[in-house]
């Protein structure tokens, strides 16, 4: 019923509050069958779409292939177009038995305008490693694009930034240990 109501008056979606979670899920599942159709030309259309449907139903502002998840660091994460993606699946390798060796479960994205390239294959699922890849491929893009300033670096800033303050507070407090012995030895002498 969501659907219909959507493909006929796209404005009179209802408040996200009233939907079923059902449906939202069913939105995205709808977007990974249609990650599969073999027309390219189609695909990327159809898809924002489905992200713009979904964003409108979550309550979230703007159109367009924006990440679903929301962002930590409060950095936004760049877009990937269908069509700037190269996409090949391939014969996995390594431990995973049958399933592995003899299925093309392995994921390839190659970014054409960056020339960046993910390979994925964490798991024996297809549609797993390839939202697996769309998000390392995202990551990826971030640290080139943005350098500095990319979801990895301010979480590696942070990361150092707490490690410093810890090893700080460990050299105070072997410091003070380290005075309030010698005051315990100088107070034996006397």
């Amino acid at each position: 019923q969501l659907f219909r109501e959507a493909r006929d008056d796209p404005m009179s979606c209802p408040e996200p509050s009233l939907i079923p979670m059902t449906d939202i899920l069913a939105l995205e599942s709808l977007s990974e069958l249609v990650a599969l159709l073999p027309d390219s030309a189609l695909r990327p259309t159809i898809l924002s779409e489905i992200v713009t449907l979904m964003n409108k139903l979550e309550g979230k502002s703007g159109t367009g292939t924006k990440s679903l998840s929301s962002s930590k660091q409060g950095a936004v994460l760049p877009e990937l177009r269908e069509e700037d993606l190269e996409e090949n699946h391939v014969r996995g390798s390594g431990p995973g038995g049958q399933k592995i060796n003899k299925t093309s479960n392995k994921v390839i994205l190659v970014h054409m305008p960056t020339g960046l390239r993910v390979e994925c294959q964490d798991t024996r699922s297809l549609q797993q490693n390839r939202k697996i890849a769309r998000k390392r491929l995202r990551l990826k893009l971030d640290e080139y694009l943005n350098g500095s300033q990319s979801r990895a670096s301010i979480k590696a800033d942070k990361a150092a930034t707490k490690k410093a303050k810890a090893k700080a507070r460990s050299k105070a407090r072997q410091r003070k240990k380290k005075q309030k012995t010698e005051a315990q030895v100088r107070s034996d002498e006397e």
